[in-house]
């Protein structure tokens, strides 16, 4: 069907009439331009309707949006929460094991301390008695100098040797008396 069609077919039903000669209702409302403010507004009345709702459409998707993101934003809220409160909670974690290490080491020191202490001590009598054995050695026993026993080497250059082995054997040594 063309539009050449649709309107002579149009215009048919504009001729026709009743066999009582009066012409359709139908018809004749429609050839009267009566009916065009009614449609017109019954147009603007329906693009106003289409546009509310178009707009009311955009709102409803905006709020569905504005509540998705809320939703977003108070999860990623918690998450932060709980990352904040884990982050305190190995802060704190963190302290207390510097605090309990400083304590260890602050022990550690002061015993390191005692020890070391008592090692300097050991150390000085060891060195007080190496001295002493020193001295010792020096004043009794053999004299490196000669094979005799009970040489006596702060004599030496003093007394002559038969003083000393007098002195060896218990006799008596005098600065003014000469030798029996």
């Amino acid at each position: 069907m063309t539009f050449a069609d649709l309107k002579s077919q149009s215009m048919k039903g504009q001729l026709d009439q009743k066999p009582n000669g009066e012409r359709d209702k139908g018809l004749r409302f429609l050839s009267s331009r009566r009916w065009y403010p009614a449609a017109m507004a019954l147009g603007i009345l329906c693009l106003g309707l289409l546009v509310t709702v178009i707009l009311l459409i955009i709102q409803l998707s905006q709020v569905s949006d504005l509540k998705q993101q809320q939703a977003n934003r108070t999860h990623q809220e918690d998450i932060l929460e709980g990352q904040i409160s884990a982050q305190h909670q190995t802060e704190r974690s963190s302290q207390e094991s510097q605090r309990e290490l400083k304590e260890m080491i602050e022990t550690l020191a002061h015993k390191l301390d005692e020890k070391s202490k008592k090692l300097m001590e050991l150390h000085h009598q060891n060195l007080n008695l190496q001295e002493a054995l020193k001295k010792a050695a020096n004043y009794s026993g053999i004299h490196p100098a000669s094979n005799r026993p009970f040489q006596f080497p702060i004599l030496d250059g003093v007394v002559s040797e038969e003083t000393q082995l007098l002195m060896a054997l218990g006799g008596w040594f005098s600065f003014d008396a000469p030798p029996v």
